[in-house]
């Protein structure tokens, strides 16, 4: 059953992760948009919060696989960091700006109470 419970919070981080890669992406191609209007520092603005998703998208990535390991208290390990990243990038990172990083941090909040669960 805690395996099932899991391979679901992976599945769940995973889709979380590449949201926000993808919106990350997406801020990039925006960026160079904006440079090439002679927009320079909204460009800079988008570039780096465009880094900065995908950061915290390839964090969130490594600690769903993380938390999918055999050990049930990396599992717990990963659910709280997980729920802890998706929070903190709501509240302070700005991660909710854009309707794929809302979706994303809606999912990595999933896969970290999943994770939670799975781990007890």
């Amino acid at each position: 059953m805690a395996d099932d419970e899991r391979r679901l919070a992976l599945i769940f981080g995973l889709l979380g992760a590449l949201l926000l890669v993808l919106e990350g992406v997406i801020g990039l191609v925006t960026g160079a948009v904006l440079l090439a209007f002679g927009h320079g520092f909204r460009a800079l603005g988008a570039w780096d919060h465009a880094l900065l998703l995908i950061v915290v998208g390839v964090i969130v990535g490594f600690f769903a696989v993380f938390g999918r390991s055999r050990s049930g208290d990396r599992s717990v390990a990963a659910g709280v960091i997980l729920f802890a990243i998706a929070l903190l990038g709501w509240l302070v990172l700005g991660l909710a700006t854009g309707l794929l990083g809302i979706l994303g941090s809606i999912l990595v909040i999933i896969s970290g109470l999943l994770f939670l669960v799975s781990g007890r």
